[in-house]
């Protein structure tokens, strides 16, 4: 009976470990944009950062995020537009971002913009048109204030 109750217990334990994994089942906030709104960069503020590790997650990435995403964007009107780039472009800490694409495919970046700022950069109609989930988060476990930017591009 003992055994019964402690695996009982693990097994709660790893369902609310996983409950508080990012998930796109729930929505951020949510925005409907064009490929032509982007193609002027729109600026989002965030607090960046979160309690859940993506380590801890099953992501090979370190960084810590919120379980529902920062942001929902629904694109439309992308065929124009062949490269959705979204960044960290003012952070008050080491930001990362996490982003699942249009076609469910997940994206991680650290700092390859510089100074500590994440970019990611989708292509193809695939990933740009539909849903894109946003999660900006931090490397470390504390928050701060951040900038997202999200523009369209051509190539």
């Amino acid at each position: 009976m003992r055994t019964l109750l402690s695996s009982a217990a693990v097994l709660v334990a790893l369902a609310g470990a996983a409950a508080a994994c990012p998930t796109y089942s729930q929505q951020g906030a949510t925005y409907t944009v064009t490929g032509q709104d982007l193609y002027s960069p729109n600026s989002y503020n965030v607090i960046a950062g979160g309690g859940n590790s993506l380590r801890n997650c099953g992501f090979n990435n370190t960084g810590y995020v919120i379980s529902r995403p920062d942001f929902t964007f629904y694109t439309q009107g992308m065929h124009p537009y062949n490269r959705l780039e979204i960044e960290v472009t003012q952070q008050h800490c080491d930001t990362v971002l996490l982003v699942n694409s249009a076609n469910g495919s997940w994206f991680f970046d650290d700092d390859s913009n510089g100074n500590l700022r994440p970019e990611v950069n989708l292509y193809g109609q695939s990933n740009i048109g539909g849903r894109v989930d946003v999660w900006v988060g931090t490397y470390g476990s504390s928050t701060c204030g951040a900038v997202l930017e999200m523009e369209t591009w051509y190539n």
